[in-house]
């Protein structure tokens, strides 16, 4: 459950590869874009298939779709027909009718193209298609595993574990964006033979330069300790516990400014334990934030934080070692094999507030903040940079289809 070298490019045997997302271009899964490009960059036909496609980008070279239908909305419907919606026997009766006729449909247009290889970028999307994948033949069939799926939604949902074995039996290949999340695939009846670990990557130039390390003490009331994290507002993310530890540090005598950029269900509860601990001058909730605004907040911050209960792989944590924060991460999923054992970032326990309080305090420092920042940079650059991971997926595809 390694990473396999990648093949030398030599311009041949480039097979078709079709991408089956959800939304796409979509501004939360950034990284499929980026790794489409990549591949596409280094030669590959890929293609994106997704119900819900948005328009792209006019300034870079369009990314080729395929639109699957859509599930149809109530919406659409006449009233007596809506009303039904309210019984709730009747409404899950018509959402699973909606979810089947929605499902068939999907696999038509993909088995038309005729494609090499099949992608399915989460787990969730192949194993709702999990009997009809014998349809997409002679396809090979690839499933990226990425963090929730496989780690929450097994025990949340009864029957899910089993399902997904069944769904993992019928791939050929299983794409884990961590050796913890191998682990845990495996754990759900995957078969280690067919694994495939290839971490996340970011576009490491796109960030360099971004960030930049004060020369100066900070954590006092003149030159507040700049703390930034990104990421959607969900329960798993843990801001709630990065609040508290932001009380804790401001008790000790660390002033802190306090940047959350995101979205999600969780804002109002965020906001009234804001309220409740006398944080409304120091923690500001921005909500959605695009890829330049990330930017603009990456540049004005000292320390970038990322408090998570759950991860695959944080795209914003390598975003922001690429740029040149020093990091505070949970040790939680595949974040220890970003962190562990080198100077580039600081691990602390899920869920522990007071040793976040502490690393806080101690990247008052400017020299510690430094250290960490170079640290962090090269260990980005070395192991997380896009032209690597596109190179694995590449040779990966070419052996599926042996035309490595």
């Amino acid at each position: 459950m390694t990473e396999r070298p990648p093949d030398s490019a030599d311009g041949r045997g480039r097979p078709r590869i079709l991408a089956v997302a959800t939304r796409f271009p979509w501004s939360s899964e950034t990284f499929i874009e980026r790794k489409v490009r990549a591949l596409r960059h280094d030669g590959f036909d890929v293609t994106v298939a997704a119900p819900w496609i948005y328009p792209q980008d006019p300034s870079v070279d369009p990314v080729p779709v395929l639109q699957l239908p859509q599930v149809r909305s109530a919406r659409t419907w006449g009233p007596s027909a809506r009303a039904l919606l309210h019984d709730r026997p009747a409404r899950n009766l018509v959402s699973g009718a909606l979810r089947d006729r929605s499902r068939a449909l999907w696999v038509v247009p993909i088995a038309a193209g005729h494609y090499d290889i099949i992608h399915f970028e989460f787990s969730g999307i192949a194993l709702t298609v999990t009997d009809l994948l014998p349809a997409l033949a002679p396809a090979r069939l690839v499933v990226s595993c990425r963090g929730h799926a496989e780690q929450i939604a097994p025990q949340q949902e009864p029957g899910r574990a089993e399902r997904m074995r069944a769904m993992f039996a019928r791939m050929d290949l299983i794409h884990c964006v961590s050796d913890d999340m191998a682990r845990t695939v495996v754990g759900l009846g995957a078969d280690p033979d067919k694994i495939l670990v290839n971490r996340p990557a970011v576009d490491t130039a796109r960030w360099k330069g971004v960030g930049r390390v004060d020369p100066d003490e900070r954590g006092t009331d003149e030159k507040p300790l700049r703390v930034l994290s990104v990421g959607r507002l969900h329960w798993k993310k843990g801001f709630d516990d990065a609040i508290r530890a932001v009380a804790r540090a401001r008790q000790a005598g660390v002033t802190i400014d306090y940047r959350i950029a995101g979205e999600g269900p969780e804002l109002e509860k965020l906001q009234y334990l804001r309220h409740s601990l006398g944080l409304e001058d120091s923690i500001t909730l921005l909500g959605w934030q695009s890829q330049d605004e990330v930017e603009s907040q990456l540049a004005w911050a000292d320390v970038f934080l990322l408090p998570s209960l759950s991860e695959g792989i944080s795209n914003s944590a390598l975003e922001a070692l690429a740029a040149g924060l020093p990091t505070i991460s949970t040790r939680c999923g595949g974040m220890e094999e970003v962190l562990e054992g080198t100077d580039g970032g600081i691990l602390v326990d899920v869920g522990d507030v007071d040793a976040w309080a502490t690393m806080l305090g101690s990247l008052t420092d400017p020299t510690r903040r430094q250290a960490l920042a170079t640290g962090g940079t090269t260990r980005v650059r070395e192991a997380f940079d896009l032209s690597r991971q596109a190179r694995v997926f590449g040779a990966a595809y070419r052996k599926l289809v042996g035309s490595d």
